[in-house]
C-alpha cells in the first residue's frame, strides 16, 4: 500500500524537519527551474515515517482517489526525494497538521 518498502534510494534519517525539506527543494530546483510547485507527503509505517518530497510542473491537482496511493498528487511531477525518518520534528508535525500532504506554491 502506498509508497511500499523503501529501496535503498531512500535516506534514512533520525529527524526530518522543515528547514531539510526546504533545502532538499532549494538545491532540486537549481537544476529544474520550471518546478512551480513541490509536494511533500509522508505515510506512517511502524515505527518510522516515508517522506517523498515531488517537484511539480504546472498547478497540483487532486489525485484521482486511489486508496493504493492516499500521498498523490495529480499533475506532472518528479519525486527529488525520499526520506525514511525515525520522527518529524515538531516543525513539520506542525506543517502537515491533520494533512498527509503538503502543497507548497
Amino acid at each position: 500500500m502506498g509508497y511500499g518498502q523503501p529501496s535503498p534510494d531512500w535516506e534514512l534519517v533520525d529527524t526530518l524537519g522543515v528547514v531539510d525539506i526546504v533545502m532538499t527543494i532549494l538545491r532540486a530546483r537549481e537544476t529544474r527551474p520550471s518546478a512551480t510547485a513541490a509536494t511533500v507527503s509522508r505515510e506512517r509505517h511502524a515505527n518510522v515515517f516515508h517522506v517523498r518530497v515531488c517537484l511539480l510542473k504546472g498547478s497540483p491537482a487532486p489525485a484521482d482517489g486511489n486508496p493504493a496511493d492516499p500521498g498523490r498528487v495529480g499533475g506532472s511531477g518528479e519525486v527529488i526525494a525520499d526520506f525514511v525518518a525515525r520522527q518529524l520534528g515538531q516543525d513539520l508535525v506542525d506543517a502537515f497538521g491533520n494533512n498527509d500532504v503538503i502543497i507548497l506554491k
